[in-house]
């Protein structure tokens, strides 16, 4: 995983990153096995006040677009994307980063070690990975498919150097018009809530950019939830309801994973499936899988509370940077308090475009 270009060390950083094994090594203890039940620490809470956005250096910006995409913009010590500035609101550094590997095992838990459900063909030729972050999917699956040409795209040049000869990741707008030369046999977004200003705009595009026979999958985090409890006043809750009404605030809406399945429907797609995964605020499960994949999600959501809401809450809701504090130390509260039987939905959405032409994808 390549290091972000042009971006300061962050004091007191507690990101976490893969192990050699492939698995995260968690913020204080080196074997998930010996910390199932422990009390892990989370991250640093901001330490610094920087006001908006601010360009992160002195320099002169050059006349190179491989340049100027890496000068990442910077607010409160963390920095975001600078290629079309403003449409992601969560940080590109080595912390984020660190988390998106995280995550990544994380989905892999939870799918039993596969990279996606979509039954696609061992015979297709082109997948796009949309919001590829550093790129770890796109580098498994042309591992696991030597014969297949993955583009992986992302708004933030963070992806590895060093991948496999059949991956190319390019810095693009899933948003616009897409202007590939080819169509694509299997079409991946993961994490993308909070992206699209229009969901059906983005999955109508997608199905013009499939092969007919070709296969779309959206993994997204969605609500949080509890079967037997009222979490409405915990601290995690309050802070996810705030997030949400940030994003709304923009258009830009984090509650959209319940109605992907109706989306690609409308879009033409078929033969959908919808399923739905939960991730265990923390240890509180009995279930020994289920306790773990807690423990990840955990971890996951410790980086996620400053990431998610220090810009979100201060440029959309005009929180002050203490109110910021205050509502992430509430919800790293409940983040540890296994008491709280809650759980994150996750939604795997997959369907197929109908066969039409001789162009399709084998079936």
């Amino acid at each position: 995983m390549s290091e972000a270009a042009n971006q300061d060390n962050i004091p007191g950083d507690t990101g976490v990153g893969p192990n050699p094994e492939g698995a995260p090594a968690a913020h204080e203890a080196d074997n998930a096995d010996d910390i199932l039940d422990s009390d892990l620490d989370g991250p640093d809470v901001l330490d610094d006040g920087d006001s908006g956005f601010a360009s992160e250096t002195g320099e002169n910006w050059t006349d190179s677009l491989a340049s100027s995409i890496r000068h990442y913009r910077k607010a409160y010590g963390r920095t975001y994307h600078s290629f079309k500035e403003g449409k992601y609101n969560v940080p590109n550094d080595e912390q984020e980063q660190n988390r998106l590997d995280l995550q990544n095992h994380l989905f892999m838990l939870t799918l039993g070690g596969k990279l996606h459900l979509a039954p696609i063909s061992e015979n297709i030729h082109n997948c796009l990975d949309i919001g590829t972050g550093t790129g770890i999917w796109a580098t498994d699956f042309a591992d696991a498919h030597p014969n297949v040409k993955v583009t992986g795209t992302d708004l933030s040049p963070i992806q590895a150097t060093w991948v496999p000869p059949n991956v190319e990741f390019l810095i693009d707008d899933a948003e616009e018009p897409w202007a590939f030369p080819e169509k694509f046999d299997f079409v991946h977004a993961r994490q993308m809530v909070g992206s699209f200003a229009s969901w059906p705009k983005f999955v109508e595009t997608a199905y013009e950019g499939i092969s007919p026979g070709g296969w779309i999958e959206l993994q997204d985090i969605g609500i949080l939830a509890s079967d037997d409890q009222d979490i409405t006043q915990t601290g995690i809750d309050q802070w996810y309801r705030t997030v949400a009404k940030a994003f709304d605030a923009i258009g830009r809406g984090v509650q959209t994973a319940e109605h992907h399945a109706e989306m690609l429907k409308a879009a033409g797609f078929e033969e959908i499936h919808h399923e739905v995964f939960k991730w265990p605020l923390n240890t509180w499960p009995k279930d020994r899988k289920m306790k773990e994949i807690g423990l990840w999600s955990r971890e996951n959501m410790l980086d996620c509370l400053e990431a998610w809401s220090i810009v979100p809450f201060t440029q959309f809701l005009g929180w002050s940077l203490e109110e910021v504090q205050v509502s992430q130390a509430k919800a790293r509260a409940s983040l540890h308090d296994t008491s709280i039987h809650a759980y994150w939905k996750i939604h795997v959405v997959y369907g197929r475009k109908p066969l039409g032409t001789a162009e399709g994808a084998q079936a």
